[in-house]
């Protein structure tokens, strides 16, 4: 029985050792459903109370500025909170659409139109077709949409 006791002792001071704190906190939350691909904010934000543990704060959006840019991965349900996982930045280049392309190269500057042939966010590298030319080019693309070749 002493034993059992003991066994009984340990066993609840490893769960108190190892306990998370979790706190209420009050984290946005889609007023309407947000579809993959649509702005976040376009839907609208409440705020609603939720109990997370400490070390899982960290995967959800806690602040509205957090939002801003970001588009819908998967569908947002209103109520439920969003995590960072659900968002992506959105795309500044459609596949399809015509592109700005831009060669900057020792003060000379070339541009050109192409046709994107992959969508892509600012920072991301993208394939595009010369319109003039027919040749296939990869580029960055830059916050104003346009795309930077890369020499």
């Amino acid at each position: 029985m002493a034993r059992f006791k003991r066994f009984l002792f340990l066993a609840a001071a490893s769960c108190l050792s190892t306990a998370t704190l979790a706190a209420e906190v009050d984290l946005p939350v889609p007023s309407a459903v947000v579809y993959a691909g649509k702005d976040v904010l376009s839907a609208g934000l409440g705020t609603r109370s939720f109990i997370v543990k400490d070390e899982k704060l960290s995967l959800f959006v806690s602040d509205p500025s957090e939002l801003r840019g970001k588009v819908a991965r998967r569908r947002l349900v209103p109520g439920q909170a969003i995590r960072l996982s659900d968002l992506t930045t959105a795309d500044s280049v459609k596949a399809g659409m015509p592109v700005m392309l831009v060669y900057q190269a020792a003060g000379l500057t070339i541009t050109g139109l192409g046709t994107a042939l992959q969508s892509g966010a600012e920072g991301e590298v993208v394939q595009v077709r010369n319109i003039d030319s027919g040749i296939t080019v990869s580029g960055v693309v830059d916050s104003d949409g346009s795309v930077q070749v890369q020499g």
